[in-house]
């Protein structure tokens, strides 16, 4: 990694500093509301909010949004992410084109395993003093780059290097379709030369924590990956819930927090492994799923879909035809973001209501409004965790 980029990953503003960009802020808190109480920024929350920007979410809620920068790897991402799947807890990461060039596996698997990969511009400059030209053309780099190595696209949040920027600047960034996201909880853990001890950093984090907290850390941090087992699990004793920066208030279509269900399913006393989260403590199904391990079974059903209203379309009685990638069982990922579902369900023409949502592009639905549907029954054996359905005779 060059040592211009290097440099500029150091510059992680805690307090204020001065710029001589015009209308330039250099990103700074102010903690000095108390112990688990939210801090005070450079900018409002009001102020961001007309930009479509964050710094914390709802302070009423003991929700988290955990996030981390990714300047360059040095070997704890992986340690990171096998904290985050041991949680289920989703994180969003802060991607720059060097660690794209430098680490494309870990940077495919943070998407593939359901986290928020948002942008941290290709080459870290301080966006405060670029032309909309110059700060447009970072932002689409990383982004082009970012499809070309994982073959997905970005989620729409950006993090300005540094925390330095302009109010132009998160209009621009709105207007190219991003959320600019800040922090509330940071602590100085971006100098691998320089790392915290485990205690100074858990205190330290511990004392800045608050309902809605959006949280900073760095990947390059081995203090991090030493200790955010123990962090999070702290958290959750607490009472916190970790969430999606997609599931901020003001957000349209905010989404949930899908994780994998513990569950195993059997079908009229046959295994059949179902593709199943848990949303909300109920467990949502793939729909075609369900509908390859009904469809030699008195509850069978034909699945279509009608694009052009965006209609799902069940037919009870005809035979389902796979389409070659149901029956997958358990998904190995930390959470997806689940969405609002298809906007109308129809069973044999008539509208039907049913809790569904969307993950991964497929259609989840409620296991028990599911069978309401189509017929049969549904158990569920608390000490093995097996969901039995039992179909029409």
């Amino acid at each position: 990694m060059n040592h211009r980029i290097k440099q500029g990953l150091c510059a992680l503003c805690a307090g204020v500093l001065l710029s001589s960009a015009a209308g330039a802020i250099n990103w700074g808190l102010w903690y000095g509301n108390g112990t688990g109480k939210p801090p005070n920024g450079e900018d409002s929350v009001q102020t961001l909010a007309k930009y479509g920007s964050y710094y914390m979410g709802d302070t009423d809620s003991k929700v988290i949004y955990l996030t981390f920068d990714c300047g360059y790897e040095n070997g704890n991402t992986s340690k990171i992410l096998d904290v985050l799947k041991k949680h289920h807890a989703p994180a969003a990461f802060f991607m720059v084109g060097d660690y794209l060039d430098t680490a494309p596996e870990l940077s495919k698997r943070m998407g593939d395993e359901g986290h928020i990969v948002g942008n941290h511009t290709s080459n870290h400059p301080n966006m405060s003093k670029v032309s909309k030209t110059k700060f447009e053309q970072e932002l689409t780099s990383l982004s082009k780059q970012y499809e070309q190595v994982t073959g997905r696209k970005l989620d729409p949040f950006y993090r300005p290097p540094e925390g330095s920027y302009t109010h132009d600047n998160l209009q621009w960034a709105q207007n190219l379709g991003y959320h600019t996201t800040l922090w509330s909880v940071a602590y100085a853990d971006w100098d691998q030369n320089k790392q915290p001890s485990r205690e100074s950093a858990l205190k330290t984090l511990n004392s800045r924590v608050h309902p809605g907290a959006i949280v900073l850390l760095h990947a390059v941090s081995s203090t991090n990956a030493a200790i955010l087992d123990e962090l999070l699990t702290g958290w959750e004793n607490q009472g916190y819930r970790f969430a999606y920066l997609s599931a901020l208030p003001g957000l349209p279509d905010p989404a949930k927090t899908a994780i994998p269900s513990d569950c195993t399913f059997a079908v009229d006393g046959t295994a059949a492994p179902l593709t199943a989260y848990l949303i909300d403590g109920a467990n949502y199904v793939s729909l075609r799923d369900c509908a390859a391990a009904l469809r030699a079974t008195g509850s069978a059903f034909a699945v279509g879909y009608d694009e052009a209203t965006d209609t799902v379309t069940l037919t009870r009685g005809q035979m389902y035809e796979p389409i070659g990638t149901e029956l997958k069982g358990t998904p190995d990922v930390t959470a997806m973001q689940a969405r609002a579902g298809s906007k109308g369900l129809l069973v044999d023409g008539q509208t039907a209501t049913v809790s569904a949502y969307t993950i991964d592009g497929a259609n989840y639905v409620n296991l028990r409004d599911l069978t309401e549907l189509v017929g049969g029954t549904v158990g569920y054996d608390e000490t093995s965790k097996q969901v039995t359905l039992t179909s029409v005779n």
